[in-house]
């Protein structure tokens, strides 16, 4: 017997892929670091959740979106590509930020 109610939305099932996706590539990133000596466990952990979470609210949205422009390829297409490009943009952003905070507080540290 099939239950619908049950079953995940597109939408959700974005948004835990984008989640496991963004889990995966934060928790190598931030193992490194660890070992490296530059962050405790505690706070490597607490920014893998961050990034998982990240990942998972822009994967819901951009299926979001082009859910709503279904039917229309090419609205969706560069619906999909601007959306990953802003992505990219800000967790580029977000790097340097913290590769900025990182240099400020070895400077403090020296």
């Amino acid at each position: 017997m099939s239950n619908n109610r049950d079953a995940l939305s597109p939408i959700s099932r974005a948004v835990v892929a984008g989640a496991l996706v963004g889990t995966t590539s934060s928790c190598i990133e931030q193992w490194r670091r660890y070992q490296r000596g530059e962050t405790t466990l505690n706070e490597s952990a607490v920014k893998v959740a961050s990034d998982a979470a990240k990942a998972g609210v822009v994967s819901g949205t951009v299926m979001a979106v082009a859910s709503a422009s279904a039917g229309r390829p090419l609205l969706t297409w560069l619906t999909l590509a601007s959306a990953g490009i802003a992505s990219l943009y800000v967790l580029d952003a977000m790097q340097r930020r913290e590769s900025l905070q990182d240099q400020t507080q070895e400077g403090v540290q020296e």
